[in-house]
């Protein structure tokens, strides 16, 4: 949307209008010239000023569009003038998330939560500027930079033309990761056994070899190319899951309503630990999935993410805690059991909430850790916060985000 000012431009047309009936009345050649010059020099104003933002195209583009808390990454802002008409006065405002660190320029006061990143610009025909910025997230999330307003003039400032542009760029922070030990979790067997000698069990990844047919074996375990080398019917042996993996639940209630609010460092505290268990899991070849009850930011109401096993699943986790924005309305209780069928047994359920435990809480770890599924518990920002009594539950207490991040310093 462009809109004209003319708020001066009109003394200005009034001290002309006066000048030229002047110049008639005294019949005065020189302030006659006056007129016509002052004439000659508002119709430049005005031409000038109501096209000087045509054909101006302003870019923003990050260098990466992932980075981790702390990561550096590069801002470059491109400006350009695509038209004969130069441009002697060009200011950008743009609005910049006060969570990411411009490095050797301070932002101004824009809204809560945004900042303003000014810069004046004075552009030639054709030309093109470019300007460089290093960027650092102080926190994770989904960060969206504009929208930029444009304004622009003519030379003698008469006339001001101002654009505003959209939201265009994006940047997905993810939470920091940091190893087991400094949250307080042994290195080895943290969450029980993860091996699983049950062969009701199997793997369909995992072939073992080949037997010959026999009744009642499923037709889907026949080796097709197997049977024709032999002459007749074989079957696929598989071997038992050896790691049926780990499924996070990620409570973001900090409370026992959700309209009671969150308390944000643990929250922070809480996504970095997830975003930890699940690099664990990657590094020791198990699957990985995680739940939470929040809305994702460009994803929809809750994160799910069932486990599986590849080397995208860790990106995928750490994408989905980036998005992760505030809590939903589903209860962390409901969440857990409505998605606690859906893993396979022997999967191990990691419980992380955020400064208590309640009553149904409790008993829905109760229920799942009963599945036959292990069950451990992470508190965090809890301390010393009383839990209910929870037998065959793992219980890790974790610090909250100044510990971590003093942590991760060490």
């Amino acid at each position: 949307m462009t809109r004209i000012g003319r708020g001066d431009f009109s003394l200005f047309g009034w001290s002309l209008t006066g000048t030229l009936l002047l110049a008639f009345w005294l019949r005065s050649g020189l302030l006659l010239a006056v007129g016509l010059l002052l004439g000659a020099v508002g119709l430049a104003s005005t031409v000038w000023g109501r096209y000087a933002l045509s054909r101006i195209t302003y870019h923003r583009q990050f260098a990466r569009h992932r980075v981790f808390v702390g990561e550096t990454v590069e801002l470059t802002l491109a400006l350009t003038n695509r038209k004969v008409l130069p441009v002697t006065y060009l200011r950008v405002e743009d609005a910049i998330p006060e969570e990411l660190e411009i490095h050797s320029r301070r932002l101004q006061f824009y809204r809560v939560g945004k900042g303003l990143l000014q810069m004046l610009y004075s552009l030639a025909w054709y030309q093109k500027v470019i300007r460089h910025y290093q960027v650092t997230p102080l926190r994770r999330g989904y960060f969206v930079l504009g929208p930029a307003s444009l304004y622009g003039g003519d030379p003698f400032g008469y006339v001001m033309n101002t654009a505003e542009l959209p939201e265009t760029e994006a940047l997905i922070v993810y939470p920091k990761i940091i190893g087991l030990q400094s949250l307080g979790m042994p290195v080895r067997r943290p969450f029980g056994d993860l091996k699983s000698s049950n062969r009701l069990f199997e793997d369909p990844l995992r072939f073992a070899g080949v037997r010959e047919y026999q009744p009642g074996d499923p037709l889907n375990r026949i080796h097709w190319k197997a049977s024709a080398v032999a002459g007749q019917w074989q079957v696929k042996l598989l071997d038992p899951s050896s790691n049926p993996g780990i499924c996070l639940f990620l409570n973001t209630w900090a409370f026992d309503r959700a309209w009671q609010g969150v308390d944000g460092p643990a929250f922070e505290a809480a996504c970095t630990v997830a975003a930890s268990i699940a690099n664990w899991a990657q590094e020791n070849g198990a699957p990985a999935g995680i739940f939470a009850n929040g809305l994702t930011r460009g994803w929809g109401l809750n994160l799910t993410l069932p486990p599986a096993r590849g080397p995208q699943v860790l990106t995928a986790i750490l994408e989905g805690l980036a998005r992760l924005d505030m809590p939903s309305r589903t209860t962390f209780s409901d969440l857990l059991l409505e998605n606690l069928p859906r893993l396979g047994y022997g999967t191990s359920v990691v419980v992380i909430a955020t400064r208590q435990v309640s009553e149904d809480l409790a008993g829905a770890l109760l229920s799942a850790n009963q599945s036959g599924r292990p069950v451990t518990l992470v508190l965090v920002g809890g301390n010393g916060t009383a839990l209910p009594p929870l037998p065959g539950v793992r219980v890790y207490r974790v610090s909250g985000e100044e510990a971590l991040h003093a942590a991760v310093l060490a």
